[in-house]
This record gives structure tokens, sequence and C-alpha cells, in this order.
């Protein structure tokens, strides 16, 4: 049951996993619930998208939990196993390189050691058709790949997107047991002043944003491009802890001042592991 539960969620079916999950934990239905208000909410305008991806994410951690619990059915067993089989039967790797573009040379060594040591990797630019949504590209590679390589430095943490690639590489690991392995080039993110530093750059674009948003309501015309990277500064500025504090939590590979060799070493044991 809780297999196939991280299936539908991770692929975006959190609806479908609901009513599955109704079927043996009657409890799910105060879930099913507050899905179906907050994403009612969010289409009638009522709450913002960083508030219903908050609700989603809220329900899917606690769909989990329930599914972690709750009575397997014959069927559910039989279609757990034939998962299990099936992933079993796949020997090759494929890793996904999540990182900022300011980081493209450190992210090209480490795309190249990855291909001689005989892992697939897969690079945003190379991979990535004009007219892709970020967002989508990067959802489907975490559900296709093994693993997830998130390289960290001071322009991964300045970067909202590749915030966003590390979140979703997180929560990617917690519903389907994918790898999440951080890669560090600089030291930033143990440096609170690099912090502080952020927020205030963070400051300073969202006050730019607010003054070309009340210029366009001076026009009145839109202003929906401004309020978007408004929105996403916000995101990224509440955020920002909780992002250091993950990567703070776990262990780095640190490929940084001469270690790429030794660094390296321990993503391929764990890739391979």
């Amino acid at each position: 049951m809780k297999e196939q539960i991280q299936q539908l969620i991770s692929t975006g079916q959190t609806e479908e996993a609901l009513q599955l999950l109704v079927k043996s934990a009657p409890d799910a239905i105060l879930l099913q619930a507050r899905y179906n208000q907050g994403k009612k909410q969010y289409n009638m305008g009522l709450i913002e998208f960083g508030e219903w991806s908050r609700i989603q994410a809220q329900v899917n951690y606690a769909a989990l939990e329930l599914a972690g619990s709750a009575k397997v059915t014959t069927s559910t067993a039989q279609t757990e196993t034939s998962l299990s089989s099936s992933n079993s039967n796949s020997t090759s790797k494929k890793v996904f390189i999540s990182y900022n573009h300011a980081d493209r040379e450190s992210a090209d060594q480490i795309f190249d050691y990855l291909q001689k040591e005989g892992i697939t990797a897969i690079i945003d630019v190379e991979n990535m058709a004009i007219g892709d949504k970020i967002k989508d590209f990067i959802l489907e590679q975490i559900k296709g790949d093994n693993a997830v390589l998130s390289l960290v430095s001071k322009n991964s943490l300045r970067s909202g997107w590749v915030g966003l690639e590390s979140n979703l590489a997180l929560y990617s690991q917690l519903l389907t047991n994918k790898k999440f392995i951080p890669v560090m080039i600089d030291g930033e993110v143990f440096n609170d002043e690099f912090y502080f530093d952020v927020i205030e750059e963070i400051e300073t674009k969202t006050a730019d944003l607010d003054k070309k948003i009340e210029r366009a309501r001076q026009l009145k015309v839109s202003y929906n491009q401004f309020e978007t990277q408004r929105n996403r500064l916000v995101e990224q500025k509440n955020n920002l802890s909780k992002i250091i504090e993950n990567f703070q939590n776990v262990l780095i590979a640190d490929i940084s001042n001469g270690n790429f060799q030794k660094g390296m070493g321990k993503v391929i044991k764990a890739i391979k592991g």
C-alpha cells in the first residue's frame, strides 16, 4: 500500500492516492476533504500558489503516514510485489544534476566523472526543450532517476529555482526513497553572514519590484510578471533558512579546494550503494 501511495503522490496524483487510501484507512477522508477544500480555494483565487503548495505537501506527508499503518489488501500486496520486482530488474543508474548556471564548470566536471563511471547523468541545459517549464522538467527528472545530485554553492543558494530543485529533491526522497546527494563546491552554506547577505539582497529586489508594481497600477496595466517574481522572492526568503538547515543537517560530499577526487568517490559509493 505505502509504495503504491508513494508512486501516485510522486507523480502528482494526490487525488488518486487519497481515493485508494480511503478504502483501507477511513481517517483519510479528512485529508481528502482538506485537499479538496484547498484546491477549491486556489481555483477561486482565495489563496496563493505557495499556500496551495503547502497544503498539498502537508496532505501528502499525512497520507504517507496513514499508508504506513493502513491494512494491506491482497490486491495491493500483489501490486507492490510487482513494482518491487520491476524495480529490482533495473540495474542502470541515472542521476539528475541540479545546479545554478553560474556553476556550470563544476557541473560539467561532475557530469564527465559520472559518465566515466558508467552512470547516466542528466543535466538540465542539455535535456530541456525550448518552451519546457522548469518545474515540470525537474519533477519529471526526479520521478525517473535513481538519484538527484544537488550542487550546493553561494550561487545555488541565491537561486530561487535551485532552492526549488533542492526542496523537490528532498521531498522526492521522502516519498520514493530516491537518493538525494548534496555536493558542496564552496563553504557558504556554513557561513552565517552569507545567509544575512542573501536576505538583504532579496529585500532589495522585493522593494524594486514593489515600485514596478505600483507604477503598473498607476498606468492601469497588468503587473502579473512582477507579482510572480515577487511571490517567488517571498517564497525564497521564507524557505532559505530551512534549505540551509537541511543541507547543514545531512552529510555533504565536499569537492571544494582540491577535494574533488575524494568527494566524488563518496558520491559514487552513495549512488551505487
